[in-house]
């Protein structure tokens, strides 16, 4: 294998895929990348978890093709600290890559391609079963979700986003338990197919960074054999999808609170910020308490202190308090563009709906905690 390549476009390929190499695995392949020299002028990158599988294409001059594996710190280490001029690859003897560019050497070891445990199945690539959905609305999605997975550690059903794609009809939702947010959105796809699937919260927080500079563009997705494969021009991801029943979300969602209130998102944003200095760290409780036009902020810690804000707001109900863990307020709240925010109540221990005014099919469900 020999090939000459621009740094800037070297340095394009390894950041795609570097991201989901293992440092430390039981198998030492699954911290290097995959290089590929196929044609005369395409250089394929692949990485993997074992979970997700990640292959960029780069352009390049290729004198000789081959392949092998490269450490992908080391590598990205070395690439990032030479000009920015043409480097060249030249594979040896023991798999050895020799890396020049200008009066820099370097000799990499590396282990041979046949070890790398997965490539992409080209029947997956090119299955007839593949619909092509718009980039800007499945990112905005899953931003609007993804974060109220469970973590991602515990690998159950909770700890990916449910998405359902029907009759020109995005939907998705996320739920730890403790919350739930769920979003729907209009697409155009050119295939009349349905598509029912939890795909993990690591899939999807690797995708926006895949493809979050080509909102403008459409991607392929194919579903098959509990996996979901996403294609981009010179980019693909595929991943397992999680198995299981995804919970009933639709039957927690109230149809509407009996009191609601019109609050400043970022006033709000703001208040909770200063009044959760002084939260309990164990339990991260601040008090809600929403009165004629306003809401009083209220956190303590018995031997730290105790914070008070006020936030103007519209509200013309009865008084409630009620608590919340201030941590999925303030995120849910983050990931909203509305100016003003509608908060829907019931009572101190019913779910509350938080919601953008400007946004009706967007929405983030938050269970209030106990205080006594």
């Amino acid at each position: 294998m020999k090939f000459n390549i621009e740094k800037n476009d070297l340095m394009q390929g390894l950041r795609m895929v570097e991201k989901i190499t293992v440092q430390r695995g039981i198998q030492p392949v699954l911290a290097n990348i995959l290089i590929e020299a196929v044609d005369g002028r395409t250089l394929k990158f692949t990485s993997t978890d074992l979970d997700i599988l990640i292959e960029g294409h780069i352009k390049a001059n290729i004198q000789q093709e081959g392949s092998i594996t490269l450490p992908a710190k080391k590598l990205l280490e070395i690439v990032s600290k030479l000009p920015d001029k043409t480097i060249s690859f030249v594979l040896g003897d023991n798999n050895i890559v020799e890396i020049t560019c200008g009066n820099s050497k370097f000799d990499v070891v590396g282990i041979d391609a046949a070890e790398f445990p997965t490539v992409l199945d080209e029947e997956l690539l090119n299955s007839p079963d593949k619909i092509d959905v718009e980039i800007k609305p499945f990112l905005k999605a899953v931003k609007q979700t993804v974060f109220a997975t469970a973590s991602n550690e515990s690998n159950n059903i909770l700890s990916g986003v449910y998405c359902k794609i029907i009759n020109g009809e995005l939907e998705m939702a996320a739920t730890d338990g403790n919350r739930l947010s769920r979003v729907i959105e209009k697409i155009t796809t050119s295939e009349d197919k349905d598509v029912s699937v939890v795909i993990p919260s690591k899939t999807l927080n690797e995708l926006v960074r895949l493809i979050s500079d080509s909102e403008d563009k459409k991607f392929y997705v194919v579903v098959k054999k509990g996996q979901i494969l996403f294609q981009l021009d010179d980019r693909v991801l595929l991943s397992r999808l999680l198995e299981g029943q995804y919970p009933k979300y639709q039957l927690l969602i109230p149809e509407k609170g009996d009191k609601h209130a019109i609050v400043d998102r970022e006033e709000l944003i703001s208040a909770i910020d200063r009044a959760s200095t002084m939260v309990n760290e164990r339990t991260s409780i601040v008090k809600f308490t929403f009165s004629d036009n306003k809401l009083l902020l209220k956190a303590d810690t018995s031997d730290v202190g105790s914070s008070m804000d006020l936030v103007e707001i519209e509200y013309k109900e009865e008084e409630l308090i009620i608590a919340f863990n201030y941590k999925y307020v303030l995120e849910a709240l983050k990931i909203m563009d509305s100016e003003k925010v509608r908060v829907d109540l019931s009572s101190a221990l019913s779910a509350t709906l938080f919601k953008p005014v400007n946004e009706e099919n967007y929405i983030c469900l938050v269970m209030p905690v106990q205080v006594r």
